[in-house]
């Protein structure tokens, strides 16, 4: 049995020999299929160019009205352009499937691309980690254990509907980016809430949660605390939960995740996590060859970060005081 991959520890010597053992591989086994999914793309692109300048032309010459001939190309442009792509998306989605599962296994996961119940969903919209939303999706979620921990993380996509005067349905993303749930053995005493800084609308404190008032947590580090908003119910597991390299650990998280204005609340055994962020472990440019560590070194490196807060939540509730453990 191959031993699991630690992503928490890992050096350049133990990610080159995960790439060689089980990424590569599939790099390698899909180089061909690029190269003919990029040569259907430019047969296709040329054939759409065609069309849209006859298109074009033959709209200015019947109707002679060269703005109406430009919105006509324009758009034709834009449906071409994905007519073209499409066997690069598709060779895309196959091979994410692919390369995820390979490194979900790696690490004693498992990796799904869509058709999932988000974890927790509810309770990160209960305490406002994300917000309100008429239309959802989901994708790409990663689901495993590490040192007797559990964690989910998967991408989302939030849209709010609006109507115009004119009574025209538009939808605007108000969240896309990553949700976690990491779940430990050791519940925690308190509801903790962590927030960016909102500024003058901290005046209106930090809520109840299962009936009890959130109290405003002062944190050690006032650079943290120009930063984040932090509310509970115990302030002692707080102050334990959130010292400063836990907090260096959260913003690596967002970094690493490409994202902003990370939200975390730490409630019974969850710590729950909203990062807006973008579309992550995708492969990158698809014109390029495949083979290539940096490419999979990105992927691992997003993942890895979940990791690393999992290592020091452990660490945090096992250096609890004997008079703050449950």
């Amino acid at each position: 049995m191959t031993d699991i991959v630690d992503l928490a520890n890992l050096d350049d010597a133990k990610f080159n020999a995960l790439y060689k053992q089980r990424i590569e591989p599939c790099f390698e086994s899909n180089e061909a299929g690029r190269l003919e999914a990029v040569k259907q793309f430019k047969s296709r692109a040329w054939i759409a160019a065609g069309v849209v300048l006859a298109g074009g032309a033959t709209a200015a010459m019947f109707l002679r009205d060269w703005q109406v001939a430009l919105i006509i190309a324009f758009f034709g442009a834009i449906i071409g352009g994905v007519i073209a792509y499409q066997p690069l998306a598709n060779l895309g989605k196959k091979l994410k499937q692919e390369y995820c599962t390979a490194i979900a296994q790696a690490m004693g996961a498992n990796f799904t691309l869509a058709g999932f119940d988000p974890p927790a969903f509810a309770r990160l919209r209960e305490m406002s980690l994300v917000p309100s939303f008429s239309r959802s999706n989901f994708e790409d979620i990663f689901h495993g254990d590490h040192k007797g921990a559990s964690f989910d993380l998967y991408e989302a996509h939030l849209e709010q509907r609006s109507t115009d005067s004119k009574g025209r349905t538009r939808y605007t993303t108000v969240f896309r980016g990553q949700l976690i749930r990491m779940h430990f053995p050791r519940e925690f005493l308190g509801v903790t809430i962590v927030r960016r800084d909102a500024g003058v609308f901290n005046a209106f404190g930090g809520g109840k949660r299962n009936g009890q008032k959130l109290e405003r947590v002062r944190l050690v580090s006032s650079e943290f605390e120009k930063a984040f908003e932090v509310w509970g119910t115990d302030q002692v597991e707080a102050r334990y939960l959130l010292h400063p390299v836990m907090m260096e650990r959260l913003i690596d998280l967002e970094r690493g995740l490409k994202g902003k204005r990370i939200r975390c609340a730490f409630e019974e055994g969850d710590l729950l996590v909203a990062v807006e962020g973008g579309n992550l472990f995708e492969p990158g440019d698809l014109f390029k060859p495949l083979v290539d560590p940096a490419r999979a070194r990105r992927i691992v490196d997003e993942i890895a970060g979940v990791v690393k807060v999992m290592d020091q939540v452990l660490t945090a509730q096992a250096q609890r005081p004997p008079a703050a453990q449950a």
